[in-house]
């Protein structure tokens, strides 16, 4: 008889691992974002456009909620493959859930980009394996800020070495968070106590408890996490 085997992993709840996982992605964006700010600066600094057109791109925009969002979904875009179908439903119902409050917005538009960015990191690697993920949520973030509509802007798009720079800080300084998690601990809600109804007829004893009662089951306890 098969015997199923019982991973040895501390169990963290769903809810508890994207509260945790949205917590760290969002100290590494304010650590990285400087430096993408930087270069986004330069290289729209180097276009010729007029005053109130470098305006439109980096002050109106809220930049840093767009690469946070950036930063999310490079990471949840790793959850369909690493866990089951039912799981990784949870995990990303509860991402875009929270993420938006995370960012400190009362609106959905942190959590409407971090899941078309996902759609379009998705689609870029089923369709070609040479395409990084780190330069899809580029592409997506620059289209959401219109270079691509600009004239004197448009060049960017196509510029591979300014989107490899622009993308580095994404490549280089988020942490593989997902498959961290995978190697530590198991994803599941603690098992509830379980106690097997008796139906086999057989009458309680003096002591009110039925013969064939199986014992309980001591649950798996959810890691502090």
């Amino acid at each position: 008889m098969a015997i199923e085997a019982i991973s040895s992993k501390p169990v963290v709840e769903p809810k508890a691992a994207v509260t945790r996982f949205l917590s760290d992605m969002a100290r590494a964006a304010k650590r990285t974002f400087p430096s993408w700010h930087e270069t986004l600066t330069v290289g729209i600094e180097e276009c010729p456009l007029s005053f109130d057109d470098k305006r439109s791109v980096l002050e109106v925009h809220p930049l840093d909620d767009y690469y946070f969002a950036g930063v999310v979904a490079l990471e949840a875009s790793k959850i369909r493959k690493m866990f089951s179908d039912d799981q990784a439903r949870e995990l990303l119902s509860l991402i875009g859930e929270h993420v938006d409050a995370v960012a400190g917005r009362k609106d959905r538009a942190i959590s409407d980009l971090v899941f078309f960015i996902i759609s379009r990191v998705d689609l870029a690697v089923t369709t070609s394996s040479q395409k990084m993920p780190y330069d899809q949520v580029i592409k997506t973030i620059l289209v959401r800020l219109g270079i691509d509509k600009v004239k004197a802007t448009e060049h960017l798009m196509s510029d591979a070495l300014y989107r490899h720079t622009l993308g580095e800080p994404l490549a280089l300084g988020i942490p593989h968070w997902w498959a961290t998690f995978t190697s530590k601990y198991c994803l599941g809600a603690p098992a509830p106590t379980i106690e097997t109804l008796d139906t086999s007829g057989t009458q309680p004893r003096a002591n009110n408890k039925p013969v064939n009662a199986a014992r309980r089951k001591v649950p798996r306890r959810a890691a502090a996490f």
